[in-house]
């Protein structure tokens, strides 16, 4: 009887031990546990105000509509421009005796939702995006457009929206990008891309950080040639890496300003723009710009350029 209830004893202590052994959390265990409610913590958070927030819901109501189309980029019309470079190769009839400083500049930027996944923005898009520069004063040559840029992509957008502080990750985006001026011979220009972006904002500014991967293409056999690469130094002048920040410092004054560079110590380049806006109706803005830089369009792409020009734009935020 002794040795049976020992026996009992021994096997009580043992299955408690091996008990305690169990619940003992690995440190693997014990990083998956913390990960895990970190991320629940974040997405339980309350959402911090954002300058996107209007912007964002006014495409997820668009969603509702299969007709509907969404602004992508900016869309506008700058009138008056005056560039102090402006290149006359991109048209037959221009040369630098007859091109005109100033001309009009536009903007038409769209983009429609192939696949959204839910009630958010998160899911698939084709955008389109053409900018052209036109020669409207230049009655010598009969008004040509000088240049037109056509930028057709195809993106994945992950609506995040964490919150940190006063501070919201609002979205990530990849796309497949195509850039061209749809000319030919020694002045076609063009490029595919695929491009990375995060955007972030708070109550009254947003910021992006945007970087991209130039899909190689062979090199031309001589000057001529129309399947080899158009512009193979193109990264070293536009750049590779764009930074965004928009601020809106009053209920109708917003600043816009971007930044590009190609990231290197000698022969550093890129570009930078400002856009100023002011809002005179629901719809609309005054946009004032000022370009300075590399890559105002792919004709220019290798030519610094300054140009500043007044407009109206449809309202962006």
């Amino acid at each position: 009887m002794l040795n049976k209830l020992i026996a009992l004893i021994c096997l009580t202590c043992s299955a408690a031990l091996f008990a305690q052994q169990d619940s003992v959390e690995t440190p693997l265990q014990k990083a998956k546990r913390v990960a895990a409610e970190t991320i629940q913590e974040i997405e339980q958070a309350p959402r911090a105000p954002s300058i996107l927030d209007a912007r964002d819901n006014a495409e997820q109501r668009l969603d509702e509509l299969p007709f509907a189309i969404y602004q992508h980029k900016q869309n506008y019309l700058l009138p008056f421009t005056y560039a102090n470079n402006p290149n006359s190769a991109g048209q037959v009839d221009l040369n630098q005796g007859n091109i005109d400083n100033q001309e009009a500049k536009f903007q038409i930027s769209i983009k429609i939702p192939i696949y959204s996944l839910g009630d958010t923005n998160t899911g698939w898009y084709f955008g389109f995006t053409a900018k052209s520069f036109w020669q409207v004063y230049n009655s010598e040559v009969s008004k040509p457009f000088r240049e037109t840029n056509y930028e057709p992509e195809l993106m994945y957008r992950w609506q995040a929206d964490y919150s940190f502080l006063q501070y919201r990750f609002n979205a990530i985006e990849m796309s497949f990008n195509h850039q061209s001026n749809g000319q030919s011979g020694l002045n076609s220009r063009s490029w595919n891309r695929v491009i990375w972006t995060a955007l972030f904002s708070d109550v009254d500014s947003a910021y992006y950080v945007r970087t991209w991967y130039r899909i190689p293409e062979d090199a031309k056999d001589n000057i001529q040639d129309p399947t080899g690469d158009d512009n193979p130094d193109i990264l070293d002048f536009i750049g590779r890496i764009e930074l965004g920040y928009a601020w809106q410092f009053s209920p109708k004054h917003k600043l816009f300003a971007r930044l590009r560079n190609n990231l290197r110590t000698s022969e550093n380049r890129g570009s930078i723009e400002f856009n100023y806006t002011y809002n005179f109706s629901k719809r609309y803005d005054v946009l004032l710009q000022y370009f300075n830089g590399y890559g105002d369009s792919l004709i220019d792409y290798n030519r610094h350029q300054q140009r500043i020009g007044l407009g109206i734009q449809l309202r962006f935020l």
